[in-house]
Order: C-alpha cells, then structure tokens, then sequence
C-alpha cells in the first residue's frame, strides 16, 4: 500500500483559557487530559491490547468508566480519561499524573507479565500526542478511537487509511468529575516526579469508597450471612465485582466466553476446578482450596484483603465498614440475597454511591436487626 504524502498532526494534552507564549511558558494550564500510552512492536500489537485491558479493568474498579476512551496511534495505543472528569479544584496537572502514576503502580505486576509492552508515566506540561484521524509518521496507519467495550473486535485493519473504523467524538463523552474519587486515593500516595507537576495542600483529601469496593464488600457480606465462611466469603465477594466490572464493557455474554486474551477466560473442565452455583449465580471453584475463579486464578484472601481491604482502610476503618455491610445484608430476606437480580436491584443499586452515608452511618434505612453472629473478613 502506498504511503499517504500527509502529514502526522499533533495537539497539546494540556488545555489553556489563553494560547499565548506567556500561558504557555508559565503552564497556565485549564485542563489537562490524563493518559497512559502503551507501546509495543506492531506484529505484537495483541500484547497492547491485554495491557488496555489491565488498565481499563483497575480504572473500573477506582470507579472511572464513562470518561474513558481509547486510541490506536499507530505502533501503540493510548488508554485516555477525558479532562472532564477532573474537577476544577484539582490541579490539572498534578491531578493527572497521580492518576497515572497511582494507576501504574496498581497494575505493574499484571503488565510485566503480559512482556513486551511498555507503558510510562509521560505526564508533564509541554506533552502532545496523536490526534484522531492523523497519519502515522512512519507507519501507513491512521490514529483511530473507540470506546472500551469495542477493544475485543479491535484488529489492525482498524487503522487502515483507506478503510479505517473510527468511533466518532468518542473523546468527547465524559461523566463530570467523574476521577474525583480516583484523584483523591491517588494523592494519598502521590510523588511529584516532574518538574512543573507539584500537588498544592488542599489537593490532600478524604476518600470515598468506590462502586467496585461497595460490590465487593456487599457480595463478601451476602456469602457470609448465607453460608458462614469467612475465606471463602472474601473469595466470592472479589469474583463477583471483578465479573460485572468487565460485563459492563464486554456484555455478559463476552465476559462469560472470555476474552481473546484470557483476561477473563473460560475456565477449562478438569479435576481440579468445578462448575456450581452459589446464591442464584454460576461460578467455577477450585475444588483444592474451595475459592472461586476468575481467569483460571483463584480470587484469594489475600487478594481481597489488598484490592478491597486495604483501600477502604484509606477512607474508614475496614472493621467498621464490615460490620456495617453485614447488618445491613441481614436486613433482607433470603429470597432476596439467593437471587442475583434482586440482590442487584434491591440491595447494591440503592447504595451503590452512597455506601458510608446509606450504609454506616445509616441514613434513610432505619435501624437493622440484630445479628446472631458478626461477619469478621
């Protein structure tokens, strides 16, 4: 195929009220788009694609998916948040580099085993990238975006000049102030590491806990109160948030398959892993151990205690947070914990996103009833 004579075109990711030399060299920054590029050799492009997967999964589970897009620029893709989802008193700049730093630090293990990608924190003032629809430099590609839950059907011919597909306007769908719980976690932690990109004092907050850590400690609680093991309660809570965390991008039916990548693959029938149901829901369990699988890995206690346990020590005190989900499970028939769909429906949905006001300091519910045995996970 002949090379396009066009040239590649590039935008800041930073935003400015004012395109000046002074704005500029000053960072008078009004936005800034947070970003994790990935790169790899393109005849291993596949291995990007797992590493996308990684880092939209751990975004899902901070809470940020509605803000989220992505863009194949050519020999590596870009996993983007759009700036909208920051809110205003966060620093642009700090607040988008402890995003990503955060981010990275959470997933590095997962991505160094996926080899050959590379993926950097590249957050500073003067950065710009790929705009959609812009020729490759070198490559006869064009930059193309679309939104996570296409990432399964993506294939390189999606970048074809002649024939592209490409998500119109995909960059500009957003949930305002989406990150802002993501933000403030992250800058629990955070360490500036360029220069320009300093976190101002009031930019050190309180936490909130998050849609995917509400799940997990109310799917733990619903185990509990219904079959009294600990373990294997910590087990079944993490397998089922992580399992509608990804059926919200990839449909359930996906999800249930398992992806091209094994992310989240169908589990193999052999001696050591058994197919069963547990509260209304088909899972597979390790017949060994008795915990419950997700991408042919157990979900472990150890695993609960530092993607679940860990974080919501950062906001509250777990001990508290625990007892307050198992009173509040205990309040709901056993019709209801045994069917998924009313679980869903009449437990999680209601306080999904006001799990400390609706749930621990129990506004708007009343009192529970008295509970027999305490849930200790």
């Amino acid at each position: 195929m002949k090379k396009s004579n066009a040239k590649t075109i590039y935008a800041t990711s930073a935003k400015y009220s004012q395109i000046t030399l002074e704005h500029i060299e000053q960072n008078r920054i009004e936005s800034y788009t947070p970003f994790f590029k990935i790169d790899t050799k393109i005849d291993k492009w596949e291995k990007a694609i797992k590493a996308v997967e990684v880092i939209v999964s751990q975004l899902e589970k901070e809470g940020v998916e509605k803000s989220v897009y992505l863009l194949w620029s050519g020999k590596g893709i870009h996993v983007r948040i759009n700036e909208n989802a920051i809110p205003k008193d966060f620093g642009p700049l700090t607040a988008a580099h402890a995003i990503v730093q955060y981010v990275l630090r959470e997933v590095r293990d997962e991505i160094i085993k996926i080899g050959d990608v590379k993926v950097d924190e590249l957050i500073d003032p003067k950065r710009v990238f790929t705009v959609p629809l812009s020729p490759h430099k070198e490559l006869d590609y064009v930059t193309v975006c679309f939104s996570p839950d296409k990432l399964s059907k993506f294939s390189l011919d999606w970048a074809n000049p002649d024939s592209f597909i490409h998500e119109e306007r995909v960059y500009e769908r957003y949930e305002k102030d989406e990150a802002k719980e993501l933000i403030e976690r992250a800058l629990m932690e955070y360490k500036p590491s360029h220069e320009g990109v300093k976190p101002k004092k009031e930019e050190t907050v309180e936490g909130k806990i998050v849609r995917f850590q509400v799940m997990d400690i109310l799917e733990a609680a619903r185990y509990y109160v219904l079959y009294g093991d600990l373990d294997k309660a910590k087990s079944f809570g993490l397998n089922r948030a992580i399992f509608y965390a990804w059926a919200k991008y990839y449909g359930r039916e996906y999800v249930l398959k398992g992806s091209k990548t094994g992310i989240l693959s169908e589990i193999k029938k052999s001696e050591d892993k058994i197919s069963t149901e547990v509260a209304g829901e088909s899972v597979y369990q390790d017949v060994k151990t008795g915990y419950y699988i997700i991408g042919d890995k157990p979900q472990t206690p150890e695993d609960y205690d530092k993607e679940i346990k860990n974080k919501i020590e950062l906001v509250i005190p777990y001990d508290k947070a625990r007892d307050a989900a198992v009173k509040y499970i205990s309040s709901f028939p056993k019709s209801i914990l045994e069917n998924q769909r009313l679980f869903y429906e009449k437990v999680y949905v209601p306080v999904r996103d006001h799990f400390i006001e609706k749930v621990v300091n129990r506004k708007r519910f009343g009192g529970f009833p008295s509970l027999v045995t305490m849930l200790y996970i």
